[in-house]
């Protein structure tokens, strides 16, 4: 069984073929600055590759070039399209949706319900679904809701205090994000650990341009820091994170701003750039200006830092105890720096750092020091095959 996973970002393209019998990488590529007359673009095929710049007007293009590539001359995975089981997507954000399931035309309505929740996912995910079901339509397309790990959750846990008329109405609840990055952290930890996934307490710690903190106990989500959008929780690149509710309701009355202008603001205007003064929110950039003595910039990393503590210690009380703090997403995996911070600030509860290890870490590595009571690891994300099994799964019941 062939699966082709879609990756789909504001401007970017990317893809995965599997073949889910042994889950190996048939193919893969990338396409960034979608719209622009220099798109980048990288395909591999095995042992052949492709690479370079082209001009890609929109999204249909990008993905007739994808497909080109993957059915077209000798390198060719694919003999035909039909050869796809199915076209997987890492859907963000659905009305009332925390599951994996078929993209119909009910579960595009209700991720159009909620773009106004996920102005930057929704819609391109919403108009590359459609270039699929234009394209290939004979191919299912089925997406995994990144709320999906999180459906689990104890009531307590993802309830707002608000009418439970609006609740109701609304479907207005925690949901919590990077649902794949998150379980790839509990099935990967305890086979790294040789250890059973009913024995472990483990706090996963996705950290990015978008950034969430979860709480993991026998393989299941019990916790996590996001909430009814992606805005909420952490510090994310341009979005706030945890807000005071009357801050966005004060500037709406005070700057005579509708809600669309606040959106905008916390959207693509706040988090670490808004603090830094760094329009890309980039970690690696807010570290260069810091170390060249911008007090921003450290104010961005340092607040960045101790929102992620904040919800450690809070999940070390929600799961009685922490047996493996692991670090994921591009500032988990690469941000050595951040990493050191946060460690620092836990050897009362047992955490040891490897400082050797932990500059040196690549891929998956194990940065804590033998005597440390909670394992510290990296483990690089890898959604897109979380989304491959799911997607597998559900053709298999169906």
């Amino acid at each position: 069984m062939k699966i082709l996973i879609a990756n789909v970002g504001s401007t970017s393209f990317k893809f995965k073929l599997y073949e889910m019998k042994d889950e190996e990488i048939l193919a893969q590529g990338r396409i960034e600055n979608i719209g622009s007359e220099n798109s980048s673009y990288s395909m591999q095929c095995k042992d052949h590759k492709i690479q370079g710049t082209a001009s890609y007007a929109g999204y249909e293009q990008a993905v007739l070039a994808a497909i080109d590539f993957l059915t077209q001359g000798e390198h060719a995975c694919l003999a035909a399209l039909s050869d796809i089981a199915a076209v997987g997507f890492k859907t963000v954000h659905g009305k009332g949706i925390r599951e994996c399931r078929v993209l119909d035309e009910p579960a595009l309505q209700a991720m159009e319900a909620y773009t106004f929740l996920a102005p930057a996912h929704n819609p391109p995910y919403i108009k590359a679904i459609r270039i699929f079901a234009k394209l290939i339509p004979e191919v299912p397309r089925i997406g995994l809701f990144e709320p999906a790990f999180h459906r689990n959750i104890p009531a307590h846990a993802y309830t707002y205090g608000l009418p439970a008329e609006l609740v109701e109405k609304h479907a207005i609840r925690k949901y919590g994000f990077h649902g794949a990055s998150h379980r790839w952290i509990a099935e990967r930890t305890p086979q790294l650990l040789n250890a059973a996934a009913e024995s472990l307490r483990i706090i996963s710690c996705h950290l990015g341009g978008s950034s969430s903190i979860c709480a993991i106990r026998n393989g299941f989500s019990l916790d996590t820091s996001m909430g009814f959008s992606p805005q909420s929780g952490v510090l994310n690149a341009k979005r706030c994170g945890d807000l005071d509710p009357f801050v966005p309701l004060y500037l709406q009355e005070e700057e005579k701003w509708s809600a669309a202008q606040v959106s905008k603001v916390l959207n693509s205007q706040s988090g670490l750039a808004g603090i830094s003064g760094i329009p890309s929110g980039d970690m690696k950039e807010i570290i260069d200006a810091a170390d060249q003595g911008s007090e921003k910039a450290q104010l961005a990393i340092d607040t960045f830092c101790y929102g992620v503590l904040h919800y450690i210690g809070a999940y070390y009380l929600v799961l009685q105890g922490l047996d493996a703090l692991v670090f994921t997403g591009g500032i988990g995996e690469r941000g050595s720096l951040i990493r050191h911070r946060v460690c620092r600030q836990l050897q009362f509860l047992g955490v040891q750092l490897n400082p050797e290890a932990n500059q040196r870490a690549t891929g998956e590595a194990k940065i804590s020091t033998p005597d440390s009571s909670i394992q510290v690891l990296v483990i690089p994300a890898n959604e897109e095959l979380i989304v491959a099994r799911e997607a597998k799964a559900l053709l298999e019941r169906r």
